[in-house]
């Protein structure tokens, strides 16, 4: 009740002095009945008057009810919205005593919601039973302000455990609740929130609640857009508006036949705007109306009033005028007469209670009240199945019964005839969207499948390559074991595409993916950061001390760091196990794809990615720290690469991969992308450049030949290495090959040589290259010969060899080596 209709009553109750005499036990022979419609909207509201006069008149001309006493009845105007006409015409029939000394016992009336709540209101003040066949309106059921108020028609919350029902038949789960904005509405949300959780009769609803002002036609048709935008497909409708409202569901495509309509207000209402093609394929529940042969013969009756030629049909509202007038008649007749000793006074207070106990059937059928005052009434689903094509305006014979629902036991009884839904359909429309599941594309998958078979095959050659070349200098260089290791990683590596592109809830997907890209990466960085740190406690020893590092002492850190690696990460799927989880495919409606999550923290993944993250930068750092070693030794540029690259496509595949992870093909070419051209660039840098060239190019050969004279250069440049001469300390030692010095004796000597005739060196030199390399061999002999006691250039004591020392200034020229020198991966490296 709003501010100003509550300042109304409290004014009207102010002024009004009741009339009601002291009432004696004894049996009236009037008794007066109030009666308050809008009678001045329709004609069809007159006859719902009369119709419950002629129940009283029913009553009067039978004997064997209220025999003496006379039921007569005043009947005045409420209005349409405005409560101060109800109000004016309750407290003149009921206070004023209708302008007699008669005032009315109950009052009929309720054709609309407004004026009939404040009317309530009195009549619960004023203790006089308020009895209607219309209103619906769950705003009643508050016995605080209503608990004189009666009716013959169930509430529409009533019908929220039809619908229920309805969803169960079904299967659906999920439906949009759509009421009017007001507390009645409100109500029904409240009602069918409650009955949503109940799981006794099966899984939870998910429901959708919205209201709408039918007031406003823009907030009416934004509800429904949102109904459109929505993934609901089951409306559940209290409140339809007419041809209008229809024509802008069908534009918004409302209408849809993948769309199911419940209504719930209207089913017996004329609406004269609608037309068969808006309502077929619509269902409707509805109080089971009254039927058999007592109606037919009550409704021959009725239809011989002169006041009903101006209604086209007499239907459930009618007939509950003409019931109201007896449950009255038969409350009264039990006071009156129950007991002849004890006459009830005629009061209003009294009316009610025998009022409560009615246990009638009347010609809507069987009539009885719950505590709240509502009937205890079955229910009928019926379908409108009109005629094709029609424009016949909507009338009620094109119902349809499809279902029945009884109050009693709670279910729902299929009739014979089957449901038609929107645009004819005989299907059941889903309650949402019929969802796609979005996978990987065949093509795409087997395209990288291709790919990664080839880059397998082509580390399987290089793997074959390096074992075959075992021996060789530029493979003995580069510790063939780790080689190895590093084609294993890649392989692994190459593997994990095809089960990136495997659906995700397939078995082992989620839990593998982390493992196999972690297992490879450190199979690839691991070994590559052994090589170049063992390379930079050799040659960048700057006390020349003997620096034996083998590979068994490397393969076990190698190991250590992948045992390690498996441990954390079972410490990771203990956390967090990755687990398979549907969720919907961003920007695609209706569409599903399953992604790999887990519950493990923020943190988890730092962790689990910092190691890695720390790797990369310190392989990247070792191999700075070397890119000044000869040709022979020094892989620092390719590990460069492989580092640089691994980091870099990291920064792409994972953070557009997580991206792009409702994107299953997206996914794919980013992720397997990077990892197909990432680990195929590391073979080509680690192992390509060295067999290319091997078995292509002599550049190698070249290369170590400069980087010799190089060496030779500068160690002649400084003073001897030879144990005496240390011992003696008459020379130092430099501390690095590279030096100023060297560097100057080099380009002194390379100018010497540009001056002689190019082809007179090469023509000395393929004459006397027999004699040539002897000298080279006399003067540096190569490393892998053995060590001759009787050479005064070699430390036995040490095992280090050194140039033949010189006392020149310049450097000490020499010949290129046939072969570089090998810093063998054994297990007795040394300088």
């Amino acid at each position: 009740m709003n501010s100003k209709q509550l300042l109304l009553l409290t004014a009207v109750s102010a002024v009004v002095v009741g009339c009601t005499p002291a009432a004696a036990a004894t049996v009236p022979k009037e008794v007066y009945i109030g009666g308050i419609m809008p009678l001045g909207l329709s004609p069809q509201f007159v006859v719902l008057t009369d119709l419950t006069q002629m129940a009283l008149e029913d009553i009067n001309n039978d004997t064997s009810i209220l025999p003496n006493t006379t039921l007569k009845m005043y009947v005045n105007s409420s209005g349409r919205a405005s409560p101060n006409t109800a109000i004016r015409s309750w407290m003149w029939q009921t206070q004023t005593c209708g302008g007699s000394s008669n005032p009315a016992i109950a009052v009929v009336a309720g054709a609309y919601t407004d004026p009939s709540v404040p009317m309530s209101y009195m009549a619960t003040e004023y203790k006089v039973p308020f009895l209607s066949p219309m209103l619906a309106d769950d705003v009643f059921n508050n016995k605080a302000y209503h608990s004189y108020f009666y009716r013959t028609t169930p509430p529409t919350s009533a019908g929220t455990n039809v619908f229920v029902a309805l969803m169960r038949k079904y299967g659906w789960t999920r439906a949009v609740v759509l009421t009017r904005d007001d507390d009645a509405g409100r109500s029904i949300h409240s009602t069918m929130a409650t009955l949503a959780k109940d799981t006794s009769t099966g899984p939870a609803l998910d429901l959708l609640m919205l209201t709408a002002d039918m007031k406003n036609k823009e907030d009416y048709e934004a509800k429904l857009q949102t109904i459109k935008d929505s993934s609901y497909r089951v409306i559940f409708s209290t409140t339809v508006g007419g041809h209008t409202v229809f024509e802008y569901m069908r534009s918004i495509g409302l209408l849809k036949k993948e769309y199911a309509w419940v209504a719930n207000a209207w089913c017996d209402s004329p609406v004269n705007t609608l037309t068969h093609d808006d309502v077929a394929g619509f269902m409707c529940i509805r109080p089971l109306p009254a039927g058999g042969p007592a109606w037919d013969a009550w409704v021959a009756r009725a239809r011989q009033r002169p006041l009903q030629k101006y209604v086209p049909s007499i239907g459930f509202y009618q007939g509950g005028f003409y019931d109201i007038g007896w449950i009255i008649g038969h409350a009264l007749h039990k006071m009156f007469h129950a007991n002849a000793s004890n006459v009830v006074a005629a009061t209003g207070e009294n009316l009610k209670t025998y009022i409560a106990q009615t246990d009638m059937t009347g010609v809507i059928g069987n009539i009885k009240f719950d505590a709240l005052g509502n009937p205890v009434r079955n229910f009928q689903v019926v379908n409108y199945q009109a005629p094709t094509p029609s424009t016949l305006p909507f009338v009620l014979w094109w119902n349809r019964v499809v279902f029945t629902y009884s109050m009693t036991d709670k279910k729902l009884s299929q009739q014979v005839t089957a449901p038609v839904f929107l645009e004819g359909s005989t299907t059941v429309p889903p309650d949402a969207p019929v969802r796609t599941l979005l996978r990987v594309s065949g093509g795409l998958y087997y395209t990288f499948v291709s790919l990664m078979a080839v880059g397998v095959a082509l580390a399987v050659v290089f793997a074959a390559l390096i074992q075959k070349n075992t021996k060789h200098p530029v493979i003995r260089s580069s510790s063939p074991l780790f080689c190895q290791v590093i084609v294993l990683g890649s392989i692994i590596l190459l593997c994990t595409i095809a089960v990136v592109g495997l659906d995700k809830d397939t078995a082992g997907v989620c839990e593998s993916l982390p493992l196999l890209a972690s297992v490879g990466f450190w199979l690839i960085v691991a070994p590559s950061f052994a090589k170049t740190y063992r390379l930079h406690k050799i040659f960048n020893n700057k006390k020349l001390r003997i620096q034996k590092i083998p590979n068994s002492r490397l393969l076990m850190e190698v190991g250590l760091t992948v045992l390690m690696e498996l441990v954390w990460y079972a410490l990771f799927m203990g956390v967090g196990k990755p687990t398979a989880k549907l969720v919907a495919a961003e920007g695609q409606l209706y569409t599903d794809v399953y992604v790999c999550d887990n519950e493990a923290s923020a943190a988890w993944w730092v962790l689990f990615v910092a190691p890695k993250a720390l790797m990369l930068i310190a392989s990247g750092r070792q191999a700075y720290q070397v890119r000044n070693l000869v040709h022979s030794f020094n892989e620092s540029k390719q590990i460069a690469y492989t580092i640089y690259t691994i980091g870099l496509l990291s920064l792409i595949a994972l953070p557009l991969g997580q991206m792009q992870r409702t994107a299953p093909d997206s996914a794919l070419v980013i992720v397997g992308g990077c990892l197909w051209f990432g680990t195929v660039s590391v073979l080509m840098f680690m192992f390509g450049i060295k067999f290319f060239n091997i078995y292509v190019s002599e550049d190698w050969r070249l290369a170590d030949k400069n980087a010799f004279v190089q060496t030779n250069a500068s160690n002649g440049s400084r003073s001897s290495c030879s144990p005496s001469h240390s011992r003696a300390g008459k020379h130092t030692r430099s501390r690095r090959a590279g030096s100023s010095v060297a560097k100057k004796a080099i380009e002194k000597r390379q100018q010497r040589m540009n001056q002689s005739s190019t082809h007179s060196r090469n023509a000395s030199f393929q004459q006397d290259r027999p004699s040539k390399l002897k000298q080279v061999a006399m003067v540096q002999p190569r490393m892998d010969d053995p060590p001759s006691p009787a050479r005064d250039d070699v430390d036995t004591s040490r095992g280090v060899r050194t140039p033949t020392q010189t006392t020149n200034a310049e450097p000490q020229a020499a010949l290129p080596a046939d072969e570089p020198v090998v810093v063998e991966g054994g297990d007795d490296n040394r300088v």
